[in-house]
């Protein structure tokens, strides 16, 4: 019955982030993975001096060119993120029920993601491929320490042979995280190495040689010789007052007042974990929050001097900031586990939800602003006319859909017509006076749908005069 619920719990999250992948538009690069750069991208050898990504780049590829492959992606990683918080929940103390609290608060913690993380995570592809896989081994890592900590425990050949190969693939998604594997699994070998068993040491040796052998083969590629040497016109390691590293993108993006804010909670906080770790008994715990709370400020430390900075860089920190969070609360509420778990549970549900909702309302808006362009294609205007989102909270837009490069490239057949946007709002009602109207053919629809448009136009035109 346990097992059971347990199965079900996951399946349930793994259909929520699914759907989310699935749903959410394709913006900005989506596009340009999606169709001629993505498909020349290895078959030509770009990838030898584009970037070390490769399984990233692989990633975003594969999502953004069949649909299905995004629903498990998504569904599929986000889902493990989850499940190995609570495995490292539970190598702590071992949960006296279902033992979910920590599964479902980490869903809820990914779901109110602050929105400009989200927009670059969730709500765009090719934030997605890269910096949502690229958490998975430091939470791995983590368990595995906790796992084998004053134990001896065997493993097959097999599983040692997998545990070395993820070291290796898990270095070639981002780079910050990348350099993050290694100053673990170096920091790990150097204090807490004979604490293991004999085979684990084995399998901390192998962990530690995978993840440089990865960072090498990554860091080989040509690209990084160009930024190094400052000949790569988008990214550099410079850290001079001109860049867009992690300082200046703060400051250009968030007021004063909310840079102290969250500084200051920040500082507390890290206080706040450091000292409660020190008090505690349990050495597991004391481990698992610092491992985390270090691993979380070392991620994101690279770009102090590395640019272009975004707020998709901040994800790991966040998820891994959260991680100590959910366990320390799940712990300490842990008599009360099988009363709290329906809330927490039902929370995350109701919010998965309403995410899921807000994707499909852009992906149904992406996919009318497909079929209206290539409608308007066949017909002489001198206007081309854009349907907006409803609105970009939590997607990634980086320009106007009628200023879209890519969209225009693939969607509009003449670029040199008057290029005019139709509120969100104005083309639903025109859908909505169509609704309940039958029409023979999709193309007899879309001839009424364009119909209302220019109905629309005309409308606000009249009262933009008065």
């Amino acid at each position: 019955m346990t097992r059971t619920a347990k199965l079900s719990f996951y399946f349930i999250i793994f259909i929520i982030f699914g759907l989310i992948g699935l749903w959410m538009p394709l913006l900005g690069d989506d596009l340009h993975w999606g169709t001629y750069f993505g498909s020349n991208y290895f078959p030509q050898g770009i990838f030898l001096k584009y970037d070390g990504r490769y399984l990233g780049d692989l990633l975003v590829i594969s999502i953004t060119k069949i649909k299905p492959l995004s629903f498990i992606a998504y569904g599929t990683f986000m889902t493990l993120i989850v499940f190995l918080v609570q495995k490292i929940r539970d190598q702590i103390k071992a949960p006296k029920s279902l033992g979910l609290v920590s599964s479902s608060l980490m869903t809820i913690a990914i779901l109110i993601t602050p929105k400009v993380i989200f927009k670059q995570i969730l709500g765009w592809h090719a934030g997605f491929a890269n910096y949502v896989p690229s958490v998975v081994f430091p939470l791995f890592m983590l368990y595995l320490v906790l796992k084998n900590y004053d134990k001896e425990i065997h493993y097959y050949r097999t599983v040692v042979i997998l545990i070395f190969l993820a070291s290796i693939m898990a270095q070639f998604f981002a780079e910050h995280v990348t350099l993050l594997n290694c100053f673990n699994s170096v920091l790990i070998w150097l204090f807490l190495r004979k604490h293991f068993g004999t085979e684990f040491k084995k399998i901390l040796n192998w962990i530690l040689l995978g993840n440089f052998i990865g960072a090498f083969f990554m860091f080989i590629n040509g690209a990084y010789l160009k930024i190094l040497f400052g000949k790569d016109s988008y990214r550099s390691v410079s850290g001079s007052a001109k860049a867009d590293t992690m300082f200046n993108y703060l400051k250009t993006q968030f007021t004063p007042k909310t840079l102290i804010t969250v500084g200051v909670l920040l500082l507390l906080f890290s206080i706040i974990v450091i000292l409660y770790s020190y008090k505690i008994k349990d050495v597991r715990l004391r481990i698992a929050n610092l491992f985390l709370l270090l691993s979380g400020f070392v991620v994101i430390a690279p770009f102090l001097v590395v640019s272009p900075f975004g707020s998709r860089c901040m994800f790991a920190t966040y998820a891994l900031f959260s991680t100590i969070i959910v366990i320390n609360i799940d712990l300490l509420t842990d008599t009360y586990e099988k009363y709290i778990f329906p809330v927490f549970a039902l929370i995350a549900l109701v919010l998965g939800v309403r995410m899921d909702l807000i994707a499909r309302n852009y992906g149904q808006t992406f996919d009318m602003q497909i079929e209206y362009s290539e409608f308007q294609n066949t017909i002489d205007s001198k206007n081309q006319y854009y349907l907006q989102y409803q609105d970009t909270h939590y997607i990634w837009l980086t320009t106007l859909i009628q200023d879209d490069p890519n969209f225009a490239e693939l969607y509009v057949k003449n670029n040199n017509r008057n290029k005019i946007p139709i509120n969100y709002y104005d083309w639903v009602d025109v859908q909505d006076q169509l609704q309940n109207k039958h029409f023979a053919n999709r193309d007899d629809y879309m001839k009424a749908f364009n119909k209302g448009i220019l109905e629309k136009v005309k409308l606000i035109q009249q009262k933009q005069q008065k």
